[in-house]
């Protein structure tokens, strides 16, 4: 048996408008709900990304070269 084709577009604004009525209704805060619809659910706020370079020259030469062997 096959499945119907799912339009996602359909889903994404079904969940966006029961959101709304979440809101307006005051059972849930802006800020729990950017939570729930996170892609990446963590208790700890990203306060800071740090961009720098890990690793010394050597290190990602040594890496770059058994990535590039395997």
């Amino acid at each position: 048996m096959m499945n119907e084709a799912i339009d996602i577009r359909l889903i994404e604004g079904r969940q966006r408008a029961e959101d709304m009525r979440r809101l307006a209704a005051g059972e849930v805060t802006p800020e729990q709900l950017q939570r729930e619809n996170a892609i990446v659910q963590s208790a700890a706020d990203i306060l800071k990304v740090d961009f720098l370079p890990k690793g010394t020259d050597e290190q990602w030469a040594r890496i770059i070269t058994d990535l590039e062997r395997d």
